[in-house]
């Protein structure tokens, strides 16, 4: 999904928040369950736009569709957080793993070992009601067999108690009693349907897991055609096939079913060929935007060099006649001259990105940073820097690149030290089929609030009378990064110093 998903980048959930001190709440519908998800750092998976949901009628449900635990709480884990975040009242219905077990799932890391969602106060959830972990027995078995009328007389009591304190209900529960000789497909589908019906309305949305590896086939495809909201291989679904259950056993209901399948299959292929036109026009538009910033880029060389050139010729040819004002012209004349050819060298090399397709090499990172570190030796000694390098892991790319990458990181770790002497630390680790770099700084670091600005083309922090720059460099980096399938990220404090973490692919195993 990304989700933008890498630790380090994680901002505040998009819902806002409910309960003491939470602000506003906006109401709970399958809408606003979906925003929530699809805003949710901890939710890795794909979630599909949200437009044209009224179409698919007033359901207020969401099924999950699962093999394992791991895949299973990577989506019920973000769902009980963000209900505990904003505030709202979840009730969570166990089936064959205890309450301790849940919660140590949703304590966890997630997959990828982020463990930002980790701080959500479970516990003061728990002491204070707002978590509550109700088994089958207490619930839709609570008279010994499955009890359309008792389950629906459960979830009333509970929206009525949950209206009363909290400014939503969140409902998240095993759905195995399916699997009991009572409960038919006729009885559980009549019951979704008044379900459907009592949360109507309601600030209420329920997250119902189904186990692929248990619940049988012939009863799963019945369900999918009655959940208008999927979930499933990590890929939030809306399922244009849905039909609301109140109309699965009426007579017409298969002329209806060819009706929706035929209609859903012509919209996925107008769809589909509108979005082939769209990707090619976008792809022609963006070769003659880098074509005209390489030709644009290349031909501005010529004429700045030859301003810089006849100033500093007008400047020692006729230095007597020039009083100091004259100079301090020609001096700021010449300045911006070379700072507009700095400029116009940055986007070159940026645009030229856009058209090296020379496949990817084994590059190993060591001898990069060593290349990076003898280029900048001068400024090294100049400054006193201390740079420490680890040992580093071999990754597949471009070694022309990633000595830009290095490069452009070291340099600004050097220009951005302040008035200390400049310490520096490289460091890389290798995890799975992705390399995770580091770049770190004792220097003057950023505000929160503008990192994403800097990776900005000429987002620029700083004026150039206080730190001369292009504001290229981490724009680069990005293009550079993107380029190789990674991400890049920082982590920095003003006056503390910054972080500039990256991915890359990793080298084949055993190289």
């Amino acid at each position: 999904m990304s989700n933008e998903a890498v630790s380090g980048r994680y901002r505040p959930l998009g819902a806002s928040g409910g309960g003491e001190g939470g602000g506003e709440h906006d109401g709970l519908t399958v809408e606003s369950g979906l925003e929530a998800l699809q805003s949710s750092p901890e939710f890795d998976g794909t979630v599909e736009p949200l437009d044209g949901l009224d179409t698919l009628g007033a359901c207020e449900h969401i099924a999950l569709f699962y093999r394992g635990r791991e895949e299973r709480f990577a989506t019920v884990a973000p769902f009980v957080r963000q209900g505990i975040e904003r505030g709202e009242r979840v009730m969570y219905v166990v089936d064959d793993m205890i309450a301790e077990e849940v919660l140590a799932e949703l304590r966890a890391p997630d997959a990828s070992g982020d463990d930002s969602g980790t701080d959500v106060d479970l516990e003061g959830a728990l002491e204070t009601g707002q978590l509550t972990f109700r088994t089958l027995e207490e619930t839709y078995l609570r008279t010994g067999r499955f009890d359309a009328d008792d389950m629906l007389e459960v979830y009333a009591e509970t929206i009525a108690e949950a209206r009363d304190e909290y400014p939503g209900l969140r409902v998240t529960a095993s759905t195995n009693f399916v699997l009991e000789e009572d409960a038919t497909l006729e009885a559980f589908l009549a019951y979704e349907s008044r379900v459907n019906e009592l949360f109507q309305g309601e600030d209420c949305i329920a997250l119902c897991h189904y186990d692929c590896d248990r619940i049988p086939a012939e009863i799963l495809v019945d369900v999918v055609r009655t959940h208008p909201h999927l979930v499933y291989d990590d890929t939030v679904c809306h399922n244009f096939y849905y039909t609301p259950p109140e109309e699965f056993f009426d007579p017409g209901e298969s002329a209806r079913d060819v009706e929706r399948m035929l209609h859903t299959l012509v919209d996925r292929a107008q769809a589909r060929a509108e979005l082939e036109e769209t990707i090619d026009e976008l792809e022609e538009s963006n070769e003659r935007l880098t074509r005209f910033a390489y030709v644009a880029s290349h031909d501005l060389q010529e004429p700045l060099r030859m301003i810089s050139t006849y100033l500093q010729l007008l400047e020692s040819r006729h230095a007597a006649a020039l009083d100091d004002e004259a100079r301090e012209f020609v001096e700021f004349a010449v300045d911006g001259a070379d700072r507009m050819r700095a400029m116009v060298d940055g986007l070159l090399a940026y645009s030229r990105l856009d058209m090296d397709d020379r496949e990817f090499d084994v590059v190993e990172t060591n001898d990069t940073v060593a290349a990076v570190l003898t280029n900048l030796q001068v400024r090294i000694d100049e400054t006193e820097a201390t740079v420490a390098v680890e040992d580093l892991p071999a990754v597949r790319g471009n070694r022309t690149r990633l000595e830009q990458l290095f490069s452009n990181l070291l340099s600004n770790a050097l220009t951005y030290s302040g008035d200390a002497t400049p310490s520096v630390e490289i460091t890389g680790d290798r995890r799975g089929d992705r390399c995770v770099f580091a770049v770190t700084d004792e220097g003057i670091g950023i505000d929160p609030e503008h990192t994403d600005q800097i990776f900005e083309l000429f987002g620029r922090l700083h004026a150039n009378t206080e730190i001369d720059g292009t504001g290229i460099g981490l724009s680069l980096c990005r293009k550079i990064v993107t380029h190789h399938g990674g991400d890049i990220w920082v982590d920095a404090e003003p006056g503390v110093g910054s972080t500039f973490w990256f991915t890359l692919p990793a080298s084949p195993v055993g190289h």
